[in-house]
């Protein structure tokens, strides 16, 4: 939640059902556990899949996580569901749907510092444009 509402106010598109523009959230309030939150994937759109692929390859070479296809690790791990688990939907539908090519997926692992994850994510979405 921490990451989502930081990187949100920063004026990324994030998709996030804890986050109140989701058009889910209330569903999500009514259905989750409490204790538990509103888990930890969500989605960052960096329009392009160049620019997906991009992010993905500084935030691992900067050890924010590790590029993956399956996102059920205690690390954290990020992949581009456009051209990887969503890519046998066909493009017209993948559009329809919202699910762009620059969509980057991320499941935060345990973390020990999560403002320092913040502010790395943040600078390679800036590096990256």
């Amino acid at each position: 939640m921490y990451l989502t509402t930081k990187l949100n106010e920063d004026g990324y598109k994030i998709v996030y059902p804890g986050l109140s523009n989701h058009p889910q959230h209330e569903t999500m309030k009514r259905m989750m556990n409490v204790e538990f939150g509103f888990g930890g994937l969500f989605v960052i759109d960096m329009k392009t899949s160049d620019k997906a692929n991009l992010l993905m390859e500084k935030m691992q070479d900067d050890n924010v996580g590790y590029l993956a296809v399956s996102l059920g690790s205690y690390k954290t791990l990020f992949s581009a569901p456009g051209g990887s688990t969503s890519s046998e939907i066909p493009e017209e539908e993948r559009t329809a749907m919202g699910l762009s090519d620059g969509l980057v997926r991320i499941s935060i692992g345990l973390d020990n510092n999560i403002e320092r994850t913040y502010q790395a994510i943040k600078r390679h979405i800036e590096a990256v444009g």
